[in-house]
């Protein structure tokens, strides 16, 4: 059930894995907050995630080569980029496990309070209360792929996570309601066979911590996609902005895309890269350029490139503007 990636993870050496057997249910996620972000791979440049913050139901599909994966919603909508900040928690105490020689398993508990400042989310009620909707979504997406073998097409469907249990307690009282309110204490879920595996292969690579900051869910994904493609030693990468838009799941036209692209550009907010705009080529390319001035700067000193660089559309040039 591999989905169509264009890139590998960091190169790691391949040791035997601390697996848990299946008769130990679950794994409690309570002795390491304080890791850094792993993303796996595939979902990295595959739009499986919605941008929307609304109820998504609308069928997404994606091609790459001779394989078609698509993404159906469930009734209460589809798994969001947001969505995807527990699958980045569970993924980065499951690699740091793994990393330790530690036991790890499918199935893993997670404090509600951990999750929430991990992640940079409110910790208020109505973080709490949002947990409830993050796990329908996960538990409720289907991908779908059709991969084509000997002339045939074998179809495979699988979710994000399989289960989900969750604890819920007395957190505090309300005189004026006469009621006690009940928060998500904490939650149990079961990833699917396809993340696992994944993980256990550590097809994972690191993100910056600011990641979390990031308020928009383009935002977030651009970042995803730059960081894939850029790694932490390429000074600049550039793609087609028709195939960016394919890649982050954008489903307005390329007018509106620029437009958010341009309110990106100007926010410059996006840890570890700036982006701008080559109008030099038809349609434009986006231009993801490392933060590290040092790496740029040689860059563009072995290229020869600084009539093109100082052309792109850029922060300073929309401030110049």
């Amino acid at each position: 059930m591999a989905l169509p990636v264009d890139a590998q993870a960091d190169a790691v050496p391949r040791r035997k894995r601390n697996v848990s057997p299946p008769q130990q249910l679950e794994l409690i996620l309570a002795d390491m907050i304080d890791v850094t972000p792993k993303d796996d791979l595939a979902s990295m440049e595959i739009p499986l995630y919605s941008l929307s913050k609304h109820s998504d139901t609308e069928q997404r599909v994606y091609q790459r080569g001779n394989r078609t994966v698509r993404v159906i919603p469930s009734g209460v909508g589809a798994a969001t980029v947001f969505d995807k900040d527990l699958i980045l928690y569970v993924a980065s105490q499951l690699v740091e496990r793994l990393n330790r020689n530690l036991p790890v398993s499918r199935t893993v508990q997670v404090e509600s309070f951990d999750f929430l400042k991990a992640t940079s989310r409110d910790t208020s009620r109505s973080g709490y209360e949002s947990i409830f909707n993050m796990l329908r979504r996960l538990r409720g997406t289907t991908i779908e792929t059709n991969i084509p073998t000997g002339g045939k097409i074998q179809t495979d469907g699988f979710s994000i996570i399989t289960d989900y249990s969750v604890i819920t307690g007395k957190k505090s009282y309300n005189k004026k309601k006469d009621e006690h309110i009940l928060r998500v204490l904490s939650f149990t879920v079961t990833l699917s066979d396809w993340l696992y595996n994944g993980l256990l292969e550590l097809e994972v690579l690191t993100l910056n911590r600011q990641y979390f900051q990031l308020g928009k869910a383009i935002e977030r994904k651009l970042y995803e996609v730059g960081r894939k493609h850029c790694g932490t030693e390429k000074a600049v990468w550039a793609v087609g902005i028709d195939l960016l838009m394919e890649k982050i799941g954008f489903r307005r036209d390329r007018a509106n895309f620029r437009a958010e692209l341009r309110e990106i550009i100007r926010a410059d907010s996006l840890p570890d890269y700036r982006i701008a705009l080559d109008h030099s080529k038809r349609p434009d390319m986006v231009v993801f350029c490392t933060r590290n001035a040092a790496l740029l700067s040689k860059y563009i000193r072995n290229e020869g490139c600084y009539d093109w660089f100082n052309a792109l559309e850029s922060k300073d040039t929309l401030a110049a503007a």
